[in-house]
């Protein structure tokens, strides 16, 4: 854990009560009477050994604190040493990589990084089809999607139920769709709908766990974490911002000027069809959302993003897949300060929908580019979310489908999964 540079007075207090006791003790043993001399002699004792007692106490607290902060993670897991050592090296103000509160900017991703990305589906994605699919009316009786809006959505699930690829052509839909299906509800609106299917539908292939407590338990420590060091925390998502607004405050204290995502449009109300700098607000007026969908943040729209919205280079970045290279890369080469790219790898495949082939291409890409490893499996996370959730399965094509996954399974040696994980450790 970081040693900050001001020291606690309760620290200052017991060092204190060492270094009197320590001086007591050595007047007792010369009946009372000490010469100049042996007063600056003392004197030293006593800072050093004062100096030696808060040591002693501040590295005692300090492991105490980390065992505490990081509860959901393997007490051996070099990643996490890893992070721990580079937040030293940034906050230590003896430090040569010493950062400035205001430069240590984090940005983190968000689905598949810090809350699930398979179940089944992203969870932008999840709330479309909530929405047009199963609760329609939530708090707008008078929406009704389209026969032809209806038909997409379905194709949109039936395709991901089945663990088939979307189309090029799907995703098409779910951009656009994404947009028109809410638009003309009030922000405020939005984010009440989306909380609702948060926090009341349960999340796809696991047991125990609404879409609202899908927060991986370890990197919610990460961020808190990094909080308490004085970092200036962003999510920097692909998925709608006003989505993002609604979800992470769930589970993490970010206020909404700090988070960054894909974003739909906005109208006012009695603007019609008059260009914004043709019209101007009314009282009457409010802000409600609009279409098209805007640019995606995503891949290299991510660092412009961030140039854009924060103004200030990252000297952390965390994500998860191929969307976030450039952000950790961006973090990494940070010209002014020594920087820092972590990639989430969902290499667990017991307790977490991992894949094997992925997580052993991404591994490669990392040490390549010289970024950390957060391992899913054991190998890092202790759990991913916590005790009484269990992954159960996901929906398939069909009912021979799921019966051959689960002879395939059953024909497997119990040792692959950690083999299979120690493969990639050993990589990493």
């Amino acid at each position: 854990m970081h040693k900050v540079s001001k020291r606690p007075i309760w620290k200052m207090a017991l060092a204190i009560i060492f270094a009197c006791a320590f001086a007591l003790a050595g007047c007792a043993g010369t009946g009372g009477s000490v010469s100049g001399a042996s007063t600056e002699s003392t004197a030293n004792v006593e800072q050093t050994t004062a100096e030696q007692g808060e040591q002693a106490i501040t590295e005692s607290a300090d492991a105490a604190n980390e065992a505490t902060a990081f509860p959901s993670w393997n007490k051996d897991s070099e990643s996490l040493k890893a992070l721990v050592d580079y937040v030293n090296s940034v906050t230590d103000e003896s430090s040569p990589d010493y950062v400035d509160p205001k430069d240590r900017i984090a940005t983190f991703d968000m689905d598949g990084t810090i809350i699930g990305e398979k179940a089944p589906h992203y969870l932008d994605y999840c709330l479309l089809l909530h929405r047009v699919l199963d609760n329609p009316s939530y708090n707008e009786p008078e929406y009704k999607p389209s026969e032809e809006t209806v038909k997409i959505c379905q194709g949109i699930r039936d395709t991901i139920n089945s663990g088939g690829k979307l189309t090029d052509q799907q995703k098409k839909d779910k951009a656009r769709l994404i947009a028109s299906e809410f638009a003309g509800l009030t922000p405020e609106q939005y984010q009440e709908f989306a909380r609702n299917f948060l926090q009341s539908v349960d999340a796809v292939g696991f047991d125990g766990m609404k879409y609202s407590k899908s927060f991986y338990k370890p990197m919610l420590e990460v961020i808190r974490y990094l909080q308490a060091n004085d970092f200036d925390v962003w999510m920097v998502s692909a998925c709608e911002r006003e989505f993002v607004r609604a979800a992470v405050p769930l589970e993490i204290d970010i206020a909404p000027d700090r988070i960054i995502g894909t974003d739909v449009a906005y109208a006012s109300t009695n603007q019609g069809d008059a260009e914004y700098n043709k019209y101007n607000m009314t009282q009457e007026d409010i802000v409600v959302l609009s279409e098209p969908k805007g640019q995606e943040t995503a891949e290299a729209g991510k660092p412009i993003a961030i140039a854009r919205e924060i103004g200030k280079r990252p000297i952390l970045a965390f994500g998860n897949s191929s969307g976030d290279y450039s952000m950790l890369n961006y973090a990494k080469s940070n010209p002014d300060h020594k920087g820092m790219g972590v990639l989430v790898l969902c290499d667990d495949l017991d307790r977490e929908y991992g894949d094997a082939e992925r997580a052993k291409e991404q591994t490669e890409e990392a040490n390549k580019e010289g970024w950390v490893l957060f391992h899913m499996s054991p190998v890092d996370w202790a759990t991913i979310y916590g005790e009484g959730v269990t992954k159960t399965q996901l929906p398939g094509a069909s009912t021979e489908k799921k019966d051959a996954d689960k002879s395939e399974t059953a024909s497997k040696p119990e040792t692959n999964q950690g083999e299979e994980q120690e493969e990639l450790a050993a990589a990493a």
